[in-house]
């Protein structure tokens, strides 16, 4: 054979080989989990641990580091965590903001303390709801409200007893009041959506854990 047959032939095969692996890509191991860009984040005690996402929540340890300068703040200012929401929903609303505060209250320092200590006086309508396990108790004291100059706020105080530690995580949705716009000028935050923002800092608590991976407030309706 030639020597200019074999430099065709040889070209005919390298042609044929890059046009099989063009249609036939190498499938690529998957990457282990540990390596995999985290879509959440923890923040942990040693007791409690808490998992958010950083798209849709911020984390402050004191109030000077809460971005979102609502007129009623997302969480009031005695907390050791505050999770605050900062996603874009709700934007051109009258929604002011949203948060869970946690707290570990040394204070309460008995099971029937921590869950039955009701909030201070204002809150004069809550009721307390309790449930109790081999390891822990938790109660629900609800609803919260709290309003000031056109502004208003709802939520409710959630308990955990675990080991003689009370911790005490409360959450919040503040909003304006939508009639003091003039009209058109945007939209309103409704009860859906109301609903929605109150889902995601319920999930917030579901998602949280005690040592052993054991999630009190799983069943929180």
């Amino acid at each position: 054979m030639s020597r200019n047959k074999k430099f065709v032939l040889g070209a005919s095969v390298l042609l044929c080989a890059a046009a099989w692996l063009y249609s036939n890509p190498p499938t690529q191991e998957p990457q282990p989990e540990s390596v995999r860009q985290t879509t959440t984040e923890t923040i942990s005690d040693g007791t409690v641990t808490l998992s958010y996402s950083p798209k849709e929540f911020g984390l402050a340890v004191s109030s000077e580091q809460i971005l979102n300068r609502a007129y009623i703040p997302p969480c009031d200012p005695d907390f050791e965590y505050c999770l605050y929401y900062i996603g874009p929903d709700y934007q051109s609303t009258n929604f002011d903001g949203a948060g869970m505060r946690v707290k570990r209250r040394a204070d309460l320092a008995t099971q029937a303390l921590c869950l039955q200590t009701l909030p201070p006086e204002g809150n004069t309508n809550t009721t307390s709801s309790m449930s109790t396990s081999r390891d822990f108790a938790t109660s629900i004291i609800a609803p919260l409200g709290n309003a000031a100059a056109g502004h208003y706020a709802n939520g409710a105080l959630f308990r955990l007893s675990y080991k003689g530690s009370c911790y005490e995580f409360e959450t919040r949705i503040s909003a304006s009041q939508y009639a003091n716009y003039p009209r058109g000028s945007i939209k309103e935050f409704m009860p859906w959506d109301q609903r929605a923002m109150n889902e995601k800092l319920l999930q917030l608590l579901k998602e949280m854990t005690l040592p052993g991976g054991v999630k009190p407030f799983l069943d929180v309706p």
